[in-house]
């Protein structure tokens, strides 16, 4: 497909190559083949001879002269970068190429030589002919030989010594730019790793399996990645056993992927220094905070008569309650993170569980109105400690966000396989953009102002719902109220 690859070894620089003067071109304007001059900066054809006119279907050379020749494609243009290079360096280079003169394809075997224009601009000139004596090729194979030189994917074959076969223009260029040759009796596969032993073992396997695959190092100073892929074969030109390799470069990919996982190592390791903190000082709260609620219950018992001080004390209790809480909370969130968090379901009635939550936020604000509907309901498998947990976070929450003088409405439905509680309150509602985040732990509201909290109740909430087999959902409307809907499944019979 590609042409020979002919190594120089002496690299020239535009200043040695052939002027390309009057007297120079009228040595060529007489012979039979088609010759032609192009130039890679304005991308047109600035000589040509008589044959070089027919086979290009042109009256005059001011007419060719007036063609653009610019490389419509990616790949062609690409495979005109590496002429250039290659022609600048001195080589003399063979390759097939398929031109469409006004749009007619004919193929040639064209030879292109280095040569320095009137501005001392790298030229190219090209002396081409029909093939002829060769097998035809089929559209689909002239196709599938066109699809092989414009992907992006560097696609190379090479003997299983390293010699190489071929390129298409995208590993071209990456030999070019790598300076990578193809030296007779040398492993030119594994000179273009920076691991050697690497490629040599992925090249075993690929000629023992069939084929293999790795993420390879190229070799250079600058950091690239290739995903890298060998295929066995036989060299269609030859027969002989060879090997396909493609290649695709992931360094950007393996440069992200190598910072998001010191990035993840990073927050875990905060997130374990959080957690055995919030695990420590959370152990060290309660204690002190049982001390404070039972010597301010007591308190207010010696002081019943004294309404000032029997409100001082009950601020006291709530402060320390709303504490309990938040290190509950704090506790449960640590211990969903760790994944450890256990559950001891036993049969068991929902409504005093209910009424005992109730109760205990009713101690805490004897001036709520709660309107409580809970006919009978049947029992069901559940962790009583959970379960309560679960409503204490949403009747304090209630209470927290709507106004004092606003009534906390608690009602529970027995349905043919579940119990739906529903907690209502007519205080600041959830802004609609903050409801798909809800449940989300560490998130508040935007509307939530000044008002204490951790943003892990709700979280929690959802965790041990989930533990229950059941769901939470929440509808709410900002400004109005919102009413929180707890599903429990009953036992199978």
């Amino acid at each position: 497909m590609q042409g020979v690859m002919v190594n120089s070894a002496k690299r020239a620089t535009p200043v040695d190559l052939p002027a390309c003067d009057e007297a120079s071109l009228g040595l060529l304007a007489g012979l039979a083949e088609p010759i032609w001059v192009y130039d890679f900066d304005c991308h047109r054809i600035v000589w040509c001879n008589l044959a070089a006119l027919a086979l290009w279907n042109a009256a005059s050379l001011a007419e060719l002269q007036g063609r653009d020749f610019l490389p419509v494609a990616h790949g062609t243009q690409q495979r005109m970068d590496n002429l250039r290079q290659r022609l600048a360096g001195g080589e003399i280079i063979r390759d097939d190429w398929t031109l469409y003169p006004l749009g007619n394809p004919c193929q040639l075997e064209c030879q292109f030589s280095g040569v320095r224009l009137a501005n001392d601009a790298v030229g190219m000139l090209v002396a081409a002919k029909p093939q002829a004596g060769k097998i035809g090729t089929s559209d689909f194979e002239l196709r599938t030989i066109e699809a092989v030189r414009h992907t992006p994917l560097m696609i190379s074959m090479v003997t299983g010594a390293g010699h190489w076969l071929m390129h298409n223009p995208a590993a071209e260029q990456l030999m070019l730019m790598l300076r990578l040759g193809n030296l007779p009796h040398f492993d030119n596969f594994l000179a273009l790793f920076a691991h050697r032993e690497e490629a040599a073992a992925l090249r075993m396997k690929a000629l023992a399996e069939g084929s293999a695959e790795a993420t390879l190092r190229i070799m250079g100073e600058d950091y690239r990645m290739h995903e890298v892929s060998l295929r066995r074969l036989a060299d269609p030109a030859s027969g002989r056993l060879s090997l396909m390799l493609s290649q695709q470069d992931v360094t950007l990919a393996h440069r992200l992927d190598g910072q998001l996982k010191q990035a993840l190592a990073k927050e875990q390791a905060i997130n374990e220094a959080q957690r055995q903190f919030l695990l420590l000082t959370s152990h060290d709260f309660r204690t002190p905070l049982a001390v404070i609620d039972g010597a301010a219950r007591r308190i207010g018992k010696l002081v019943i008569d004294n309404p000032t001080v029997t409100e001082r004390v009950g601020d006291i209790r709530k402060a320390a309650r709303r504490m309990v809480e938040a290190v509950d909370n704090t506790l449960a969130t640590a211990r969903i993170a760790e994944g450890k968090f256990g559950i001891e379901l036993r049969r068991g009635a929902i409504g005093p569980i209910i009424e005992q939550a109730i109760a205990n936020q009713r101690a805490l604000h004897p001036g709520r109105r709660f309107d409580v509907d809970l006919p009978f309901l049947s029992q069901l498998q559940l962790d009583p400690a959970l379960i309560e947990q679960v409503l204490e976070n949403l009747l304090s929450n209630a209470i927290k966000y709507s106004p004092a003088d606003s009534p906390i409405a608690v009602a529970a439905r027995l349905h043919a396989e579940t119990i739906v509680v529903t907690i209502t309150d007519h205080g600041i509602g959830v802004p609609a953009e903050d409801m798909p985040k809800l449940f989300t732990r560490f998130y508040r509201c935007s509307n939530v102002g000044g008002v204490k909290g951790t943003g892990v109740g709700l979280h929690a909430v959802r965790f041990f719902m989930e533990l229950h087999g059941g769901t939470v959902t929440m509808t709410s409307e900002e400004g109005a109220g919102s009413t929180v809907t707890l599903t429990l499944p009953l036992p199978a019979s």
